[in-house]
């Protein structure tokens, strides 16, 4: 099966970010939330969860 260099890439660094946070989604999001302030980009929508 052929294997796309950059998807296993992306992917490899997604584990490692996701593990930092440990795999916790609310964590990640939160991170990214502040890291949006101050870079005033566009990375994430806020969404309301239901649980």
């Amino acid at each position: 099966m052929w294997k796309d260099r950059i998807v296993e890439q992306v992917r490899k660094n997604r584990e490692k970010l996701f593990a930092e946070f440990n795999y916790d989604i609310h964590k990640f999001s939160k991170y990214i939330m502040e890291i949006q302030k101050n870079d005033k980009k566009r990375l994430v929508t806020k969404h309301q969860v239901k649980n």
